[in-house]
């Protein structure tokens, strides 16, 4: 037997049966505790001998000779703590049977047998599963013991369990709450829409967002203010009144009827088509500006000011008559004269006009205050060659039908627009136009730029305009003599339109190679001496941050803004002549082609894009690509690129015509150092907006913009109207989601997650969430 005495001393005995009739006699060594009943009873319940029965005491019998006392062979461990103190030194009387040396803490509800923590560990408060048992047959109740292995799994399983719940309602929670936002709350939804009546038709609109929650919109000649955050329309003004457009429809049907007395030809319109071009004309003269809480609209040669709250008409100031478009620039309005730039400001309603005279030269100035009306019906040929990009792009929206009858459509246009055009000619008076000498006569613009105006001269030295074939040899033999079929359709359409082509002089293109002299002027520098020089191809100045560029042909001249060149460069393919008007709208889809951006000036011709060292001009690198439009440019520099799928025999046979050609645009992403391409996506579209983490690409189709009535030739032949929006990745180029809608707006703005679109018969917000 083991002993394991109260001041941690351990002992081991062997006991024998002598021991049951000679009780032992042991005191602890160490402690001095005298464990001997505790020993005896051990032993007794080791061989089963009953409890000693109780003798009650007699007279003391005479002493008698003591019987020897059994021997115990006793192996000793020394305790490794400290003598117990005197409240650890009290006897030990209970024991646990099960554990031996064990002390005893409380006693099984069903048999009162003392048991021990060991015990209680396993059974609670019972001995063994025997009582157990029995206490559940009788009924009997024990209470709980926390430090049961059962209980302590138990609790430990229930809380895993109860984590693990969570857990699973935790990851149950993203899943919906990703799978909302991927499916509903990332993708636009309409937020707000506002609707118009069918005499309240727009032919034109702008949108503009003032803060987050308040949105200026013209929509056809209707301005208005709504608050996003009520949902509400705060105020709505009407600026082409019913009386205005009759006005000035019975003023255009009296010139007319006067020309005709006079002997004039025209081509005959009914009142509802004339008064339709009156309300496009209209609509597309008014000129929406917002700086804040101050609302401009232009129209014709004046500017009016409304009134934030209310809408009311304010101040007006009058506009010079032979003025430009009006752009903003420096935080003011800008118009761009002959020879002056009048400048307005947006929040005062000041107006000031510097003069630039110069009286011996001619100026063009481009007249952008009226913008054209769009074109109506199909196609609007006029008999000039035909552009086989727009011929291509226009015969991807047509239904096969439609491309069948394609010649027969652009040939009946041509054939009306020459009769209209044998019956307006005078026979007795020349073309003005013809026999026009212009060599040695000086031209001026002057152009805007971010550090003011300068003034840009050009004199034609000599005109040399070369032409070369633009256009593939026609074929050997006909499509129409094989089998005609609908396999054969667009080879048979192709060299129908080609054909047509080549008769209407179109199978030649004209390189204008003139030699101009060109010169550069800072009026603001009365002491800078002009830069003059000779160049090759029609010349045009872009005014950069930090740096002029003279452009000409194939080459590109830079200048600091003192009038020093800094170097020059050539080009592989000549740059695409832009004016001024179409380098404003051009806007809308990028930078170009002349782009500074940090030490870098990007430049794209025809066929490649180049980035040259600002400073020295030395090419860093170029990339090919055909049909480049305009430039973006992120916050760490990476330049996003606007261009096509269009090949090098798109240059060289640019008059050929091919329906089945399937241009699409491209985006690319390269990076600024080394002109590494990130990567390259068609994205079904151009890029319109890019800001931070937002890149939109935009494209939509509209057969019929007017609502004019459709003949019986072009009804049903074309696809219908539709709006594309997508919204691309900018780190990957991936397409986060696309936003179609069947129809085709006049206008789209975008700020950030909100996007703002004018219809014809509606204004509509678009929003979603972004983290």
């Amino acid at each position: 037997m083991k002993l394991q005495c109260a001041c941690g001393a351990k002992y081991a005995f062997e006991a024998t049966p002598e021991m049951l009739q000679n009780p032992v006699k042991f005191v602890c060594p160490t402690c001095g505790l005298d464990s001997s009943e505790f020993i005896n009873e051990l032993i007794r319940k080791e061989f089963g001998a009953p409890e000693p029965a109780y003798t009650p005491p007699t007279s003391t019998p005479p002493p008698a000779a003591p019987a020897p006392a059994p021997r115990l062979r006793i192996s000793h461990t020394e305790p490794q703590s400290a003598p117990p103190t005197a409240a650890e030194s009290t006897p030990i009387t209970k024991h646990c049977q099960r554990h031996r040396g064990e002390l005893a803490q409380e006693k099984c509800v069903v048999c009162q047998t003392p048991i021990c923590p060991k015990c209680m560990e396993s059974f609670g408060y019972f001995c063994s599963p025997l009582c157990r048992n029995k206490a559940d047959l009788q009924g009997i109740e024990a209470p709980v013991y926390a430090g049961q292995k059962f209980q302590m799994e138990r609790a430990f399983w229930k809380k895993t369990g109860l984590y693990a719940g969570l857990a699973a309602l935790g990851v149950l929670g993203l899943l919906g709450v990703w799978f909302w936002y991927a499916w509903i709350g990332s993708v636009p939804h309409n937020y707000f829409a506002q609707r118009f009546g069918d005499d309240e038709r727009a032919y034109a609109g702008k949108s503009v967002t003032v803060g987050k929650d308040q949105l200026i919109y013209l929509h056809g000649g209707t301005l208005g203010r709504i608050d996003l955050k009520k949902k509400a329309t705060v105020w709505q003004v009407e600026l082409i009144p019913k009386a205005m457009v009759a006005k000035a429809l019975k003023a255009e049907q009296d010139g007319i009827a006067k020309a005709a007395a006079e002997g004039e030809h025209f081509h005959h319109q009914s009142d509802t088509d004339l008064e339709r071009e009156i309300k496009i004309s209209l609509q597309h003269n008014l000129q929406l500006r917002v700086a804040g809480q101050n609302i401009w609209v232009g129209h014709g040669d004046k500017l009016t000011q409304y009134d934030w709250a209310t809408g009311q008409a304010g101040k007006d100031i009058t506009l010079p008559n032979d003025g430009g478009e009006l752009v903003e620039a420096n935080g003011e309005l800008q118009m761009i004269g002959p020879d002056f730039v009048t400048h307005l400001s947006l929040t005062s309603g000041e107006s000031h006009t510097d003069q630039f005279k110069d009286p011996q030269a001619l100026a063009l100035v481009s007249k952008t205050g009226t913008a054209p009306a769009p074109a109506g019906g199909l196609f609007s040929a006029d008999g000039k060659p035909l552009d086989p990009n727009k011929v291509a792009n226009q015969a991807q929206n047509l239904k096969l039908p439609g491309r069948i009858a394609l010649p027969a459509l652009i040939g009946n246009t041509q054939h009306e627009s020459q009769l209209e055009k044998a019956l307006a000619d005078d026979p007795n008076e020349p073309n003005k136009r013809k026999g026009v000498n212009l060599v040695g006569r000086q031209f001026f613009d002057l152009v805007a730029g971010e550090t003011g105006f300068v003034q840009f001269s050009r004199t034609l030295l000599e005109e040399r305009i070369i032409q070369r074939d633009a256009m593939k040899a026609a074929p050997k033999k006909s499509a129409l003599d094989g089998d005609v079929n609908m396999a054969h359709t667009a080879d048979i359409v192709n060299e129908q339109l080609n054909e047509m082509q080549r008769n209407n002089g179109g199978g030649t293109v004209e390189e204008n190679q003139s030699r101009y002299q060109v010169t550069v002027h800072l009026p603001d520098s009365a002491n800078t001496p002009d830069w003059t020089a000779e160049v090759v191809g029609p010349p045009a100045l872009y005014v950069l941050k930090t740096v002029n560029v003279v452009a000409a042909g194939k080459t590109v001249i830079v200048l600091d803004k003192s009038n020093k060149q800094l170097w020059q460069a050539s080009l592989t393919y000549p740059m695409e002549e832009i004016n001024g008007l179409e380098r404003l709208f051009q806007r809308n889809s990028g930078e170009g082609p002349c782009v500074e951006h940090g030490d870098t000036l990007y430049v794209y011709d025809q066929a490649i894009l180049s980035a040259f060292n600002l400073a020295s001009g030395d090419a860093r690198w170029r990339v090919p690509s055909v049909g480049v439009s305009g430039l973006f440019f992120d916050d760490q520099g990476n330049v996003f690129v606007n261009t096509t799928s269009r090949s090098l025999d798109d240059i060289k046979y640019a008059r050929q015509i091919d329906i089945g050609k399937q241009t699409d645009d491209v985006l690319m992403k390269l990076e600024p150092k080394t002109g590494k391409t990130l990567w390259t996506v068609k994205p079904g579209g151009v890029i319109s907006y890019l800001h931070g983490k937002f890149i939109y690409t935009i494209q939509s189709f509209d057969p019929n913009p007017t609502d004019e009535e459709e003949n019986d030739m072009t009804s049903g032949l074309s696809k219908p109207a539709y709006l594309r929006i997508a919204r691309i990745d900018p780190k990957s180029g991936r397409l986060l989601w696309e936003h179609y809608q069947d129809r085709c707006p006049v206008d789209v703005n975008f700020t950030d997650n909100s996007i703002q679109l004018i219809f014809k018969r509606e204004v509509q917000v678009l929003r979603y969430l972004t983290f």
